[in-house]
């Protein structure tokens, strides 16, 4: 007899798995008692070891190879899970007090590149898996905060020609054109930051934008294609630019 034959006879109450069902549920219904000693220390453990553990891969494992990978790292950097997947022989930069998310994946020169180069500002945050292209230069800075998922291309990554596509051949370096992002920017998931845009201090990039050319300081743009939809009072107030108040540019 299969087993799906002795399934479908259980269903019908009949066979060896008939009671199956009774037992398993009187099992699942057992509960042990509390050792409130014997469980404090093992839950203590627990809690130590899921402080301690990943506290030890970062100060042993993952912060030297970081630092060994870029050419310079400020003080008091903080990875929040395993270092970023980092490809390409480019220069890496990251100033002081820096997080960086987890899943994080940068592509730092590509073989049509000379002297590519990452550069991250002082307290700059920057989320969970993110992706970040440099064939020329990607320039990040003070400040600044990316949510998750963001992506920043300073190339197409590809070429244009179909056939030249084909034949695996690199994109043309004087197609790349570097992105530069400025001070106490905010930067919404799944925002997409194309070759060549210049990004102002104090601007907001809504989530899921797609943003294709220069966005001033002070704005907040958003859609596919970002496009302004108002002005950010007080731009130079760090730290207080989502807290002030919005002026619509169509309401007068």
């Amino acid at each position: 007899m299969s087993w799906a034959d002795m399934v479908s006879d259980a269903r019908k109450g009949r066979g060896l798995l008939r009671h199956a069902r009774t037992v398993l549920k009187g099992i699942l219904s057992i509960r042990m008692p509390v050792f409130r000693p014997l469980a404090g220390a093992l839950y203590a453990e627990r809690e130590l070891r899921h402080t301690l553990w990943p506290l030890f891969l970062k100060i042993m494992y993952r912060e030297p190879l970081m630092r060994y990978r870029c050419d310079h790292i400020g003080r008091s950097l903080y990875l929040e899970g395993a270092i970023p997947q980092i490809s390409g022989n480019g220069s890496i930069r990251v100033g002081d007090n820096v997080r960086i998310g987890g899943r994080n994946s940068w592509m730092v020169g590509f073989k049509v590149s000379d002297g590519a180069e990452l550069v991250i500002g002082n307290r700059v945050n920057i989320g969970y898996q993110n992706q970040i292209s440099v064939a020329k230069r990607v320039s990040i800075g003070d400040d600044t905060m990316f949510a998750p998922n963001v992506q920043i291309y300073d190339n197409p990554n590809h070429p244009l020609s179909p056939a030249a596509r084909l034949r695996h051949e690199q994109f043309a370096i004087e197609d790349a054109e570097p992105v530069s992002i400025g001070r106490n920017v905010w930067i919404g998931s799944g925002a997409l930051i194309m070759r060549g845009v210049t990004i102002g201090d104090g601007a907001v990039i809504g989530a899921m934008s797609v943003v294709t050319r220069d966005v001033e300081p002070a704005t907040l743009v958003a859609g596919n294609p970002a496009r302004v939809l108002r002005d950010i009072a007080d731009p130079t107030t760090a730290g207080h630019l989502l807290d002030t108040p919005v002026v619509d540019r169509d309401a007068g």
